[in-house]
């Protein structure tokens, strides 16, 4: 076979990689000869990227290629072909290069405690944007990875469809071990039906930024409540104070419409439990209740009857109110402790000034609330397509040695997961850190649904709806609350 024949019911992967082999048995390509690009086989064989890629990366789990980063795909020699024959090759999605360090830390533990097992990681990137809808595709083609990196709120619907390994269903003491080992916020948000899906391994909370250096000046203290919030608010109002601080028109900013996307719903559905309400709670759709529709009016009256934020949050972007905040355009905003790293890096502050000038509270309580936050976060799950499950299980549990985990959330400001990480932190070494655990124990998950990607949809049109006046509060809580139970199948209660 010389050429890829669509007229047989073979994949065209699969001929490719026959094609391939052949040409190295027969001699045509010798060990170490570089395999032609990706595009120039492409090319060559009239096919496209995916069946190419498969071809090339079963062929390097078999030992018969080997890749060189940033040279290319070679034809292995016998040695390096024996060796690889060896070990196992696991097939990695990620994100963001960040997520490589803890599993190149727990590789490298693996790979010393097991010479003649080595294992080897392929790693892909996808940006974030893209990352979901790739994966889904990757499983709908049977091409899925052994592990990928997952948002937090997309556990619950990959493990539905079941795209993933349960893992205490390869392991069944991982979930007694890890309930010992997780905050409970982010084993929830790790589990589905009582499974532990994915391994958590950075957590992120909501909280209300404040300009520290300003407050102390004004003799201020941070909010805890909604009435402290406003009454902060209102002082950053007055001209006087504006022209002080060179501040722009509105104290207070966030993400507030469909065009934050899920940033909206991370930083406002807080302000719903802050009052003792719920989006989903006891299997019932909670959203229409006193205390949803008192959120929700608060967060309206801060745009139209306060004039604490302007009413063009509804067109914010996911980063636009931490670049204001960043830019000293604002005293407070709503965020996330994920933009730690991007408001230094804006205003050019080093972490020191950074925390002299800046500080961080949970959501202020609400009238017969308490003050609340939401744990977010990204994961490594495996899933079911994995060809070696067991080993990239073990792969994952090296992840949480205190060896890999602390250096890694030390370097990036990532909350640890693991409680006996968070332990060994000290304010020396990362001082935002030492002030951001104490957070996760009032921290909460959202909705672990598969359906929660559409759920959400609705909570950021509810919000937008409502900001820019296009319903009232009780019509827009109303509707969607039963757009909600439609969409899970959940009674309203």
């Amino acid at each position: 076979m010389s050429a890829i024949n669509r007229d047989v019911p073979i994949p065209i992967y699969y001929q490719l990689k026959q094609l391939i082999k052949d040409q190295v048995e027969r001699g045509v390509l010798k060990p170490g000869d570089q395999l032609p690009s990706e595009d120039e086989l492409c090319t060559r064989y009239g096919i496209s990227r995916t069946p190419v890629r498969q071809a090339l990366t079963e062929l390097v789990h078999e030992g018969l290629l080997v890749r060189i980063h940033g040279r290319g795909t070679f034809v292995a020699e016998p040695a390096l072909a024996q060796q690889a024959a060896r070990g196992t090759t696991l097939r990695i999605v990620l994100s963001d290069a960040r997520w490589r360090e803890p599993l190149e830390g727990a590789a490298s533990l693996w790979n010393a405690a097991h010479p003649d097992d080595p294992l080897d990681l392929d790693f892909r990137m996808v940006p974030l944007a893209e990352l979901r809808s790739t994966l889904v595709a990757a499983v709908g083609r049977g091409e899925a990875p052994d592990i990928s990196v997952l948002d937090f709120v997309w556990v619950a619907e990959f493990a539905h469809q079941h795209y993933l390994y349960p893992l205490d269903g390869i392991d069944p003491a991982w979930l007694q071990v890890n309930e010992e080992t997780f905050f409970p916020a982010m084993l929830a948000a790790n589990c589905y039906q009582g499974h532990l899906y994915s391994v958590p391994i950075s957590a992120d909370v909501s909280v209300l930024w404040y300009r520290r250096d300003w407050l102390a000046a004004e003799g201020l203290t941070p909010p805890t409540t909604w009435e402290e919030l406003v009454t902060v608010g209102c002082h950053f109002q007055r001209s006087d104070v504006r022209a002080r601080y060179g501040l722009g028109t509105f104290p207070l900013v966030f993400v507030g419409g469909r065009h934050g996307g899920e940033t909206t719903t991370f930083q406002l559905l807080p302000f719903l439990w802050a009052v003792g309400g719920d989006l989903i709670a006891d299997g019932r759709v909670a959203l229409d209740s006193p205390q949803g529709r008192r959120a929700i009016a608060f967060l309206r009256a801060l745009v139209h009857e306060r004039h604490l934020a302007p009413p063009d949050v509804i067109d914010y972007a996911w980063d636009q109110a931490a670049r204001i905040f960043a830019a000293g355009q604002a005293a407070l905003a709503l965020g996330g402790t994920y933009e730690s790293f991007f408001i230094r890096q804006t205003a050019g502050w080093d972490k020191d000034a950074f925390l002299e000038r800046v500080g961080f509270a949970p959501i202020p309580a609400g009238p017969g609330g308490q003050p609340v936050t939401l744990v977010g976060g990204m994961s490594y799950a495996l899933y079911r397509q994995s060809r070696v499950p067991e080993k990239a299980l073990s792969l994952l549990e090296l992840t949480g040695q205190p060896e890999v985990c602390r250096p890694f959330c030390i370097r990036t400001g990532q909350i640890p997961p693991r409680i006996l990480v968070t332990r060994m932190l000290s304010p020396t070494e990362n001082g935002f850190l030492a002030q951001t655990v104490p957070l996760l124990a009032r921290a909460r998950p959202r909705p672990a649904i598969p359906e929660y990607a559409r759920v959400s949809e609705q909570f950021q049109t509810l919000i937008e709806d409502c900001l820019a006046e296009r319903r009232t509060v009780d019509e827009a809580v109303s509707l969607t609350a039963e757009k909600i139970s439609a969409i899970t199948g959940l009674q309203l209660g």
